[in-house]
Protein backbone atom coordinates (compact mmCIF):
# COMPACT_ATOMS: atom_id res chain seq x y z
CA UNK A 1 0.00 0.00 0.00
CA UNK A 2 1.33 3.12 -1.15
CA UNK A 3 2.29 5.47 1.80
CA UNK A 4 0.14 9.24 1.78
CA UNK A 5 2.70 12.31 2.05
CA UNK A 6 1.59 14.79 4.98
CA UNK A 7 3.56 17.08 6.88
CA UNK A 8 2.94 14.17 10.27
CA UNK A 9 5.85 12.23 8.49
CA UNK A 10 7.79 15.21 7.18
CA UNK A 11 11.68 15.75 8.27
CA UNK A 12 13.48 18.54 8.01
CA UNK A 13 16.65 19.30 9.37
CA UNK A 14 18.99 22.26 9.29
CA UNK A 15 22.88 21.08 8.08
CA UNK A 16 26.19 22.94 6.78
CA UNK A 17 26.68 18.85 5.56
CA UNK A 18 26.85 18.34 1.39
CA UNK A 19 26.20 14.52 2.29
CA UNK A 20 22.99 15.08 4.56
CA UNK A 21 21.59 17.52 1.79
CA UNK A 22 21.73 15.06 -1.24
CA UNK A 23 18.40 13.42 -2.14
CA UNK A 24 16.87 15.86 0.11
CA UNK A 25 14.30 19.14 -0.89
CA UNK A 26 14.51 23.19 0.00
CA UNK A 27 12.30 23.94 2.36
CA UNK A 28 12.88 27.45 1.75
CA UNK A 29 14.57 29.72 -1.11
CA UNK A 30 18.07 29.57 -0.37
CA UNK A 31 20.03 32.34 -0.84
CA UNK A 32 23.63 33.82 -0.84
CA UNK A 33 24.65 36.88 1.19
CA UNK A 34 27.48 39.05 1.26
CA UNK A 35 28.29 42.99 2.02
CA UNK A 36 29.83 45.65 -0.51
CA UNK A 37 31.52 48.61 1.10
CA UNK A 38 31.04 52.07 -0.58
CA UNK A 39 32.37 55.29 0.24
CA UNK A 40 29.16 57.91 0.89
CA UNK A 41 30.35 61.28 -0.51
CA UNK A 42 28.09 63.41 1.85
CA UNK A 43 30.03 61.70 5.24
CA UNK A 44 32.79 60.47 3.52
CA UNK A 45 32.36 57.62 5.89
CA UNK A 46 32.72 54.09 4.64
CA UNK A 47 29.05 52.46 4.38
CA UNK A 48 28.47 48.52 4.19
CA UNK A 49 25.25 47.03 2.13
CA UNK A 50 23.99 43.35 2.34
CA UNK A 51 23.59 41.99 -1.33
CA UNK A 52 21.45 39.07 -1.89
CA UNK A 53 20.88 36.30 -4.59
CA UNK A 54 18.79 33.95 -5.15
CA UNK A 55 20.19 30.55 -5.86
CA UNK A 56 17.69 27.79 -5.94
CA UNK A 57 14.05 27.79 -5.19
CA UNK A 58 12.19 25.80 -2.56
CA UNK A 59 11.20 22.67 -2.83
CA UNK A 60 14.19 21.78 -5.50
CA UNK A 61 15.74 18.67 -5.73
CA UNK A 62 19.39 18.67 -4.02
CA UNK A 63 21.46 16.55 -6.39
CA UNK A 64 25.27 16.48 -7.55
CA UNK A 65 25.37 19.81 -9.55
CA UNK A 66 22.84 22.01 -7.00
CA UNK A 67 25.22 20.03 -4.34
CA UNK A 68 28.34 21.50 -6.05
CA UNK A 69 27.03 25.27 -6.12
CA UNK A 70 26.22 24.98 -2.72
CA UNK A 71 29.45 24.23 -1.86
CA UNK A 72 31.46 26.40 -4.01
CA UNK A 73 29.03 29.46 -1.94
CA UNK A 74 29.83 27.10 1.27
CA UNK A 75 33.68 27.68 1.14
CA UNK A 76 33.53 31.52 0.10
CA UNK A 77 31.03 32.32 2.99
CA UNK A 78 28.16 33.71 1.30
CA UNK A 79 25.99 30.45 2.51
CA UNK A 80 26.43 28.84 5.93
CA UNK A 81 23.42 26.27 6.09
CA UNK A 82 20.90 24.86 4.62
CA UNK A 83 17.53 23.81 5.56
CA UNK A 84 15.89 20.81 3.80
CA UNK A 85 13.51 18.20 3.60
CA UNK A 86 12.20 14.88 2.87
CA UNK A 87 9.24 16.26 0.82
CA UNK A 88 8.93 18.83 -2.08
CA UNK A 89 6.97 21.68 -0.73
CA UNK A 90 7.01 24.64 -2.84
CA UNK A 91 3.75 26.61 -1.93
CA UNK A 92 3.92 29.03 1.22
CA UNK A 93 0.96 30.59 3.57
CA UNK A 94 0.63 34.36 2.89
CA UNK A 95 0.87 35.85 5.63
CA UNK A 96 -1.90 39.00 5.27
CA UNK A 97 -0.40 42.12 7.70
CA UNK A 98 -4.13 43.80 7.67
CA UNK A 99 -7.07 42.50 9.52
CA UNK A 100 -10.78 41.77 8.19
CA UNK A 101 -13.95 40.74 9.94
CA UNK A 102 -14.50 37.03 10.37
CA UNK A 103 -17.13 35.08 11.72
CA UNK A 104 -17.09 32.10 14.08
CA UNK A 105 -19.66 29.72 15.08
CA UNK A 106 -18.95 27.96 18.07
CA UNK A 107 -21.42 25.70 20.23
CA UNK A 108 -20.75 26.24 24.06
CA UNK A 109 -21.91 23.67 26.68
CA UNK A 110 -24.62 23.06 23.89
CA UNK A 111 -25.22 26.61 22.63
CA UNK A 112 -24.48 28.33 19.22
CA UNK A 113 -22.89 31.40 19.93
CA UNK A 114 -21.75 33.41 16.79
CA UNK A 115 -18.86 35.67 17.46
CA UNK A 116 -17.73 38.45 15.18
CA UNK A 117 -14.23 39.53 15.03
CA UNK A 118 -11.22 40.67 12.80
CA UNK A 119 -8.37 38.74 12.10
CA UNK A 120 -6.19 38.10 9.10
CA UNK A 121 -6.86 34.35 8.40
CA UNK A 122 -9.06 31.48 9.12
CA UNK A 123 -6.22 30.06 11.47
CA UNK A 124 -5.46 33.37 13.00
CA UNK A 125 -9.78 33.80 13.77
CA UNK A 126 -9.62 30.38 15.18
CA UNK A 127 -6.90 31.18 17.22
CA UNK A 128 -8.64 34.17 18.07
CA UNK A 129 -11.82 32.90 18.96
CA UNK A 130 -10.39 29.62 21.07
CA UNK A 131 -8.86 32.16 23.23
CA UNK A 132 -11.79 34.42 23.93
CA UNK A 133 -13.90 32.11 24.67
CA UNK A 134 -11.63 30.02 27.30
CA UNK A 135 -11.58 33.29 29.36
CA UNK A 136 -15.26 34.19 29.23
CA UNK A 137 -16.95 30.99 29.34
CA UNK A 138 -17.49 28.39 31.10
CA UNK A 139 -17.57 24.32 30.21
CA UNK A 140 -16.92 22.45 26.99
CA UNK A 141 -17.00 24.09 23.57
CA UNK A 142 -16.38 23.35 20.18
CA UNK A 143 -16.00 25.45 16.99
CA UNK A 144 -18.09 24.48 14.23
CA UNK A 145 -17.45 27.20 12.08
CA UNK A 146 -14.82 29.93 11.15
CA UNK A 147 -15.39 32.49 7.40
CA UNK A 148 -14.06 35.36 6.15
CA UNK A 149 -16.91 37.42 6.38
CA UNK A 150 -17.47 40.30 3.31
CA UNK A 151 -15.53 43.37 3.32
CA UNK A 152 -17.32 45.74 5.74
CA UNK A 153 -15.68 48.27 8.19
CA UNK A 154 -17.09 47.52 11.79
CA UNK A 155 -17.98 50.16 14.19
CA UNK A 156 -18.76 49.53 17.96
CA UNK A 157 -21.31 51.89 20.06
CA UNK A 158 -19.54 52.46 23.33
CA UNK A 159 -21.03 55.76 24.01
CA UNK A 160 -23.75 54.65 26.41
CA UNK A 161 -21.82 51.90 28.14
CA UNK A 162 -19.17 54.43 29.47
CA UNK A 163 -19.54 55.92 32.30
CA UNK A 164 -19.43 59.58 32.02
CA UNK A 165 -17.66 62.69 33.29
CA UNK A 166 -18.46 66.40 32.97
CA UNK A 167 -16.51 66.75 30.30
CA UNK A 168 -17.60 64.02 28.23
CA UNK A 169 -21.47 65.22 29.39
CA UNK A 170 -20.71 68.21 27.93
CA UNK A 171 -19.30 67.10 24.09
CA UNK A 172 -21.87 64.94 23.72
CA UNK A 173 -22.69 65.36 19.73
CA UNK A 174 -26.20 66.71 19.06
CA UNK A 175 -25.51 65.05 15.32
CA UNK A 176 -25.12 61.83 17.20
CA UNK A 177 -27.97 61.44 20.22
CA UNK A 178 -31.43 62.67 19.63
CA UNK A 179 -32.48 65.12 22.51
CA UNK A 180 -34.19 62.22 23.97
CA UNK A 181 -30.94 59.94 23.85
CA UNK A 182 -29.36 62.80 25.42
CA UNK A 183 -31.81 63.28 28.66
CA UNK A 184 -31.17 59.25 28.90
CA UNK A 185 -27.54 59.32 28.81
CA UNK A 186 -27.74 62.55 31.37
CA UNK A 187 -29.91 61.23 33.78
CA UNK A 188 -28.68 57.33 33.92
CA UNK A 189 -32.12 56.64 33.69
CA UNK A 190 -31.48 52.82 33.00
CA UNK A 191 -35.55 51.70 32.37
CA UNK A 192 -35.61 54.25 29.57
CA UNK A 193 -32.77 53.40 27.89
CA UNK A 194 -32.57 52.24 23.79
CA UNK A 195 -33.35 48.63 23.23
CA UNK A 196 -30.56 46.20 23.24
CA UNK A 197 -27.56 46.71 21.00
CA UNK A 198 -27.96 44.90 17.67
CA UNK A 199 -25.50 44.17 14.50
CA UNK A 200 -26.68 46.19 11.90
CA UNK A 201 -25.15 45.21 8.16
CA UNK A 202 -25.61 47.84 6.32
CA UNK A 203 -24.71 48.93 2.71
CA UNK A 204 -24.47 52.81 2.57
CA UNK A 205 -23.60 55.02 -0.58
CA UNK A 206 -21.16 57.04 0.41
CA UNK A 207 -20.79 60.74 -1.51
CA UNK A 208 -17.04 62.36 -1.12
CA UNK A 209 -18.11 66.11 -2.82
CA UNK A 210 -15.92 69.16 -3.53
CA UNK A 211 -16.55 72.34 -5.41
CA UNK A 212 -15.50 70.79 -8.73
CA UNK A 213 -16.79 66.81 -8.61
CA UNK A 214 -18.55 64.50 -6.67
CA UNK A 215 -18.17 60.85 -6.15
CA UNK A 216 -19.59 57.73 -4.95
CA UNK A 217 -19.14 54.51 -3.92
CA UNK A 218 -20.57 51.63 -2.10
CA UNK A 219 -19.44 49.87 1.30
CA UNK A 220 -20.65 47.77 3.53
CA UNK A 221 -20.52 48.58 7.35
CA UNK A 222 -21.35 46.23 10.12
CA UNK A 223 -22.79 48.52 13.30
CA UNK A 224 -23.18 47.19 16.99
CA UNK A 225 -25.67 49.81 18.03
CA UNK A 226 -29.68 50.41 18.71
CA UNK A 227 -31.16 51.70 15.21
CA UNK A 228 -30.64 51.27 11.70
CA UNK A 229 -31.06 55.46 12.15
CA UNK A 230 -28.33 55.67 14.78
CA UNK A 231 -26.00 53.28 13.29
CA UNK A 232 -25.73 55.55 9.81
CA UNK A 233 -25.19 58.85 12.00
CA UNK A 234 -21.91 56.44 13.71
CA UNK A 235 -21.09 55.42 9.99
CA UNK A 236 -21.01 59.34 9.13
CA UNK A 237 -18.77 60.09 12.32
CA UNK A 238 -16.75 57.28 11.56
CA UNK A 239 -15.82 58.59 8.25
CA UNK A 240 -15.57 62.48 9.05
CA UNK A 241 -13.07 61.18 11.69
CA UNK A 242 -11.21 59.10 9.44
CA UNK A 243 -11.03 62.05 6.77
CA UNK A 244 -9.87 64.33 10.21
CA UNK A 245 -7.30 61.50 10.86
CA UNK A 246 -5.83 61.70 6.94
CA UNK A 247 -5.85 65.50 6.73
CA UNK A 248 -3.49 65.79 9.97
CA UNK A 249 -1.34 62.72 8.49
CA UNK A 250 -0.88 64.80 5.57
CA UNK A 251 0.13 68.30 7.42
CA UNK A 252 2.57 66.54 9.55
CA UNK A 253 4.23 65.25 6.35
CA UNK A 254 4.15 69.00 5.19
CA UNK A 255 1.53 68.15 2.11
CA UNK A 256 -1.89 69.89 1.68
CA UNK A 257 -4.73 68.36 1.76
CA UNK A 258 -7.98 68.92 0.18
CA UNK A 259 -11.57 68.16 2.49
CA UNK A 260 -14.31 66.99 0.87
CA UNK A 261 -18.19 66.79 2.05
CA UNK A 262 -18.49 63.12 2.68
CA UNK A 263 -22.17 61.99 3.52
CA UNK A 264 -23.41 58.45 3.62
CA UNK A 265 -26.81 56.88 3.08
CA UNK A 266 -28.62 53.45 3.40
CA UNK A 267 -29.15 51.32 0.78
CA UNK A 268 -29.86 48.23 2.72
CA UNK A 269 -29.92 47.23 5.95
CA UNK A 270 -30.44 44.06 8.36
CA UNK A 271 -29.70 42.66 11.57
CA UNK A 272 -27.38 39.75 11.52
CA UNK A 273 -27.42 37.22 14.03
CA UNK A 274 -24.29 37.55 16.30
CA UNK A 275 -23.83 36.70 19.95
CA UNK A 276 -21.08 39.05 20.71
CA UNK A 277 -17.60 41.10 18.98
CA UNK A 278 -14.34 40.12 20.36
CA UNK A 279 -12.52 43.93 20.84
CA UNK A 280 -10.15 44.64 18.29
CA UNK A 281 -7.48 45.37 21.16
CA UNK A 282 -8.01 41.57 21.56
CA UNK A 283 -7.48 40.87 17.64
CA UNK A 284 -4.47 43.15 17.49
CA UNK A 285 -2.58 41.37 20.54
CA UNK A 286 -2.48 38.25 18.22
CA UNK A 287 -1.01 40.62 15.67
CA UNK A 288 1.53 42.15 17.24
CA UNK A 289 3.60 39.02 18.29
CA UNK A 290 6.53 37.62 16.56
Amino acid sequence: MKSVETKKNEVREITSDIRQMKGKYLVYDLKRSWKEDFLDEGSGEVVSIERKELIYERGTLLQAEELSRIQFFMNEGSISEVEVSNQKRMSYEFKDTYIYPYMAQVDVEGKKKKFLMLANSVDNALEIVKDYVELNYTGRYQVAMVKEYENHIIIVDTMLKKPLDDVTKLALDEELYSREERDQILKGDDENKPDTLKFYKIKARVSFTDENNKDEIFQGFIVNTYTAERAIMLINDYLNREQNKHEKEAVDRGNTFKRKDINAVIEESGVIPVYAFIPREFSEAYQSRS
